[in-house]
């Protein structure tokens, strides 16, 4: 993208986060190993960001129309661990960088972009960091985005579903919409492993049924619904996309008091294995993006848009009791040079589309579980804990951090 060019080519596929109730802004947090120097961040960020072309944008909107165009103005990195209104406080920008102790904190606008394409970014700016702060010699090279993928040639291959009258019957899973709270809770990876080992299934299934097996006490349901998401990047054939590429699937579990793990992960995992295959992730990516792009033809404002957009979600029964995204390794690519200078990692993302979202993420062999809550009940980290130990689960941490 050069000066002289507007560009509509990444806007739909960030459009559904205009569409959603409330702005979804996402944090990733480092911490290093010594204190962060800012006037260093400050150099790194703008080294990283000459590399990269896609991140140094700004949103425009002309009436009915979106353009994403160069930003002209300055990126700074903000002192302190408060999370700014992006773009409005944040010079136009659609992310912003802070620091405060030996924490970095990278906030986006899930509009521009999924967990897998801050990813890059973010290493690069820790990697020019140590450059300059450890003399390190970790590379500047760009940072390359796939063009976007063609939604209409996509749904004319996968034509997209139509809406039947046992569709607009169909139970909806009732949400809650409090104040939201964070958990954490910290496990050591190899006993997720070996619990996983044992009953023959990937370790995210494992989780997700340990999950679902701490909620059905916590929410009080004997059946539990749940998102989860999976990348479709390389199925769309844009493997370099940086913007959201992402689908989502729902399933369901029903429990009792005497259910344990190894009675409800054989089933999930084979559920687990048929839709993450690639047709699969493809025709759903493909289904949700075409309620998007139906949403978006509509020559009606902005906010009528959300509603119908918000209507047909509920409808299609998008709404889950948690949402589980497990991002693994947030460092891309994951080098033990600069695993090295890092020593802890959070990221936390407000869920849509459920009571609750649970980041789970992997570094230095301990799995952290980030999770955004808006149920009413109290007490759920010590839920979370019971219900692991239970199945032999090592947690190092279970804490409750906003009361």
């Amino acid at each position: 993208m050069n000066e002289s060019q507007r560009s509509t080519e990444y806007i739909f596929q960030g459009t559904m986060y205009f569409f959603r109730r409330e702005k979804i802004l996402c944090r990733y947090q480092f911490a290093l190993q010594d204190a962060v120097e800012p006037s260093l961040l400050q150099r790194a960020l703008e080294a990283a960001l000459s590399a990269a072309p896609y991140y140094r944008v700004q949103l425009v909107q002309e009436k009915r129309s979106f353009f994403l165009e160069p930003n002209p103005n300055p990126c700074l990195v903000y002192q302190g661990s408060a999370q700014r209104d992006i773009p409005e406080e944040t010079n136009g920008y659609l992310f912003s960088v802070s620091c405060e102790g030996d924490t970095v904190y990278f906030d986006w606008y899930h509009f521009l972009m999924d967990g897998h394409g801050v990813s890059p970014f973010l290493t690069r700016i820790l990697e020019q960091y140590c450059n300059l702060r450890y003399g390190t010699a970790f590379a500047n090279t760009p940072i390359v985005c796939s063009p976007a993928y063609d939604i209409e040639a996509m749904m004319e291959k996968y034509p997209p579903l139509t809406a039947t009258e046992s569709t607009m019957q169909r139970d909806v899973v009732q949400t809650y919409e409090g104040r939201m709270r964070r958990t954490r809770v910290r496990l050591t990876k190899q006993s997720l492993v070996d619990r996983a080992v044992e009953n023959g299934v990937k370790p995210f299934t494992a989780l997700a049924g340990l999950l679902n097996l701490a909620l059905r006490n916590y929410l009080g349901k004997d059946e539990i619904q749940y998102s989860y998401s999976a990348d479709t990047r390389r199925e769309a054939g844009v493997p370099d996309a940086l913007y959201n590429c992402v689908c989502s699937f729902q399933s369901g579990v029903k429990l009792n008091d005497d259910t344990r793990l190894a009675d409800i992960v054989p089933e999930m995992d084979a559920e687990v294995l048929r839709t993450l295959q690639p047709e699969a992730k493809l025709r759903q990516m493909v289904q949700q993006m075409s309620w998007v792009y139906k949403v978006d033809q509509q020559k009606a404002p902005l906010r009528i848009k959300q509603r119908v957009f918000q209507m047909g979600e509920y409808i299609s029964g998008v709404s889950a009791d948690f949402w589980l995204s497990y991002l693994g390794n947030p460092l891309l690519p994951a080098t033990p040079e600069l695993q090295k200078y890092t020593k802890d990692f959070n990221v936390w993302v407000p869920p849509d589309g459920g009571s609750m979202g649970v980041e789970a993420s992997s570094l230095n062999g301990i799995i952290t579980l980030c999770i955004e809550n808006k149920a009413e009940m109290p007490g759920l980290a010590g839920m979370i804990r019971t219900a692991f130990e239970k199945e032999d689960i090592t947690v190092l941490e279970a804490v409750d951090l906003d009361t």
